[in-house]
């Protein structure tokens, strides 16, 4: 980390100077560290104290510094356990690689490949002033959201047997905020989150806040296996089963109407939540009945509009069971205090007029198009893909393990996800990376990235020396 020149300079002094402060020197320094993988998503920085006495300056320059990287959404503070890095604190993908003059291609962010939101929001503005509910926009709001609102989520979020009454619905800042309020709902109930070995990395981020222990289960082509979760339902105790059945992150996988039928048995057997992770729902065509629907007085349901309309809206729906909206809106205030109105009234202008299933289509279309792309320029017996989803998951052949390739790719200047992001535990995983293709900036940068990256599969493993 930076150190400290001048520990009494303050905020006016470097300023005039020209020199930036030194608790933003602090802060940016850490943030390098964090983006680069010294401090993983889950893990804890150094107290406070301490990092004050290595560095030789003031406890409240370090404290400044802290605050900062909270504000950038890298760090949540926690009075028992100090101030941990959270799931947003991917690797910074700003400098060119080594070896090249050019930026680095990001095929990591879960993301629209579209930019017809931007449009569609630039109408909307004009047009918000004559809504019936625009004056509502300066006031707070219920922290599980007005009444329209959690109507229009409640019509988002349905599928074939699943329909949620308005009451039943919570509107939150985006799924891992709805997440959030469904861990908090349980934090009195004792035990494990029992998960897929290979799971959405936000969980994992929570596991330190909430302090508790994620258990791997293992899957196959039908989704998780329910033996493995009886198995550790009979030896130890089970908060909650988390599920992705869409097109699960990072494998791609649709969970088996039988496994799901059989996994809501296991479930009611023992007694235990289920936690329906369904952001990628929307975008699948022939939908199998959602959990919650097979489900009702165990699922809670979580959806967002972050990866079919724009993340940019940051809004998330959750359905709970009866009697628990009431605890998982009182997350949402402690935490947000409520929905931001404005994107609440967006969402739902575009949900009642249409526009949002427009976009979803358009999204739609694009993706299917660049899943072509990775279909004719990625070995198909490597590859597992679905033409609704934005990403595909690309299984490495012997003697590659995913972190090597990882970095060899990024050496050639292509980011993706290596399958250690998404493990929860130490247990022996398979070796593959996530690729997304609706990333890229457009479908020429997505063919050059691909083609880089079957490249790189040709080539052999090799130690990598210097900066990636």
């Amino acid at each position: 980390m930076a150190s400290d020149k001048d520990p009494t300079s303050g905020v006016n002094g470097d300023a005039a100077s020209g020199k930036r402060s030194t608790y933003i020197e602090v802060s940016s320094s850490i943030e390098k560290e964090i983006r680069s993988g010294i401090y993983p998503p889950g893990s804890r920085l150094p107290p406070q104290r301490q990092l004050a006495s290595d560095l030789g300056i003031n406890v409240s320059t370090v404290s400044r510094a802290y605050k900062e990287l909270q504000l950038r959404g890298l760090v949540i503070g926690s009075k028992r356990r100090g101030s941990l890095v959270t799931g947003g604190a991917m690797p910074n993908v700003d400098t060119p690689p080594s070896n090249t003059g050019s930026m680095l291609i990001d095929l990591t962010v879960n993301r629209p490949a579209t930019g017809e939101f931007l449009n569609c929001l630039a109408r909307t503005m004009t047009e918000l002033p004559r809504d019936p509910r625009f004056a509502q926009l300066q006031e707070y709001q219920p922290p599980q959201g007005p009444d329209w609102a959690r109507a229009a989520g409640a019509r988002w979020m349905s599928a074939p047997g699943f329909a949620p009454t308005p009451d039943q619905v919570v509107v939150t800042s985006g799924a891992q905020h709805g997440i959030y309020a469904v861990l908090n709902s349980l934090i009195g109930t004792d035990g494990v989150i029992l998960a897929d070995q290979l799971t959405y990395y936000g969980l994992k981020a929570l596991a330190p806040v909430f302090e508790f222990e994620i258990v791997g289960i293992p899957s196959d082509r039908d989704g998780l296996l329910v033996d493995e979760i009886e198995r550790v339902c009979k030896r130890m105790p089970v908060k909650a089963i988390f599920a992705v059945p869409n097109l699960q992150n990072p494998t791609v996988t649709t969970m088996s109407l039988e496994r799901r039928v059989a996994l809501v048995d296991v479930a009611r057997r023992y007694g235990v939540a289920i936690i329906e992770d369904d952001v990628y729902g929307p975008l699948v065509t022939q939908r199998l009945p959602t959990l919650a629907s097979l489900c009702p007085e165990l699922t809670f349901h979580v959806t967002s509009t972050s990866k079919v309309l724009a993340p940019g809206l940051r809004l998330g729906y959750l359905s709970s069971p009866q009697d628990n909206a009431a605890l998982c809106a009182e997350a949402v205030r402690t935490t947000a205090w409520m929905p931001a109105p404005m994107s609440m009234l967006i969402t739902s202008i575009w949900m009642e007029d249409g526009t949002a299933q427009q976009l979803a289509q358009a999204q739609l279309k694009e993706i299917r198009a660049r899943h072509e792309l990775a279909r004719e320029l990625l070995p198909q017996e490597w590859l597992q893909s679905d033409p609704a989803c934005m990403f595909v998951w690309l299984k490495l052949p012997h003697p590659w393990r995913a972190d090597d390739y990882a970095a060899n790719a990024k050496a050639r200047g292509v980011v993706v996800m290596p399958s250690s992001a998404f493990a929860v535990d130490r247990s022996e995983i398979e070796h593959g990376v996530r690729i997304n293709l609706a990333c890229a900036s457009s479908r020429d940068q997505l063919v050059t990235g691909l083609r880089t990256l079957a490249g790189a599969l040709k080539d052999r493993p090799r130690a990598l020396f210097g900066q990636l």
